[in-house]
Parts: structure tokens; C-alpha cells; sequence
């Protein structure tokens, strides 16, 4: 709205002014109005359209709006896998590697702890 009012404002200010010039004469015996200072109805039609423009730019210019609030934006809560722990923002999964060996007289099982590190997911 108030965009609107300014353009219109402008456009009848170009208007007038483009009036005005077409009104003017040559000085003579009809110039006495205007050089005793009298006011045409040009400079009057300017004044008022001065007046608009100067009234919207002073209310578009009172920016007075309250504050939008800012909501924070929630942190995602990292998670791992089963019961991986998280540690240090890295999961740390661990598993457990059974190897069998044997001949036909002996055999023999070796327990592996392997432990792993991935990223968690969000």
C-alpha cells in the first residue's frame, strides 16, 4: 500500500510539472500575476504532491515492528547402533571372533575381541 501511494505520488509530480512548463508564456502584459508573487494552481498541485510524498516516506519510515522470536532450531540427538557406546561423537562397537583350529589329536579355540569405530546416525 504505502509502495503504491509513493509511485502515485511521483507520477503526479511528473504530471504537474510536465503541466506547469506547458502553461508558462513569455513575459507581457499577462506575466503580472505570477511576478507579484501571486500562486498558480501548478504551484499549488506541486506543493500538495510534495506534501504526499514527504507524508508516505516519514509513515514507511516508522519502522517500530516488534521482534520476531527465534526458534532455536531442536540439535539432533546422535545415536549408535545396539548397545554401541558413544564416545567423543564416535560410536565404538565391539565384537567377538571365535577361531577354531585342529588336527586330529588337538583342537584349539582362540576368543578375538575386535573393536570398530563408526559415525553415528543423526
Amino acid at each position: 500500500m504505502r509502495k503504491s501511494l509513493i509511485g502515485l505520488a511521483v507520477a503526479t509530480a511528473v504530471a504537474s510539472v510536465s503541466v506547469q512548463a506547458q502553461q508558462e508564456q513569455t513575459g507581457g502584459a499577462g506575466a503580472g500575476g505570477g511576478a507579484l508573487g501571486g500562486l498558480t494552481a501548478g504551484t499549488i498541485a506541486a506543493g500538495a504532491v510534495g506534501a504526499t510524498i514527504l507524508g508516505a516516506v516519514v509513515s514507511n519510515s516508522n519502522g517500530d515492528a516488534p521482534e520476531r522470536p527465534v526458534t532455536p532450531t531442536p540439535t539432533p540427538t546422535p545415536t549408535c547402533e545396539g548397545d554401541d557406546d558413544l564416545v567423543d561423537g564416535v560410536c565404538i562397537g565391539t565384537t567377538i571372533t571365535v577361531t577354531t583350529t585342529g588336527t586330529a589329536t588337538s583342537t584349539s579355540t582362540i576368543t578375538v575381541p575386535v573393536t570398530y569405530t563408526y559415525s553415528p546416525s543423526i
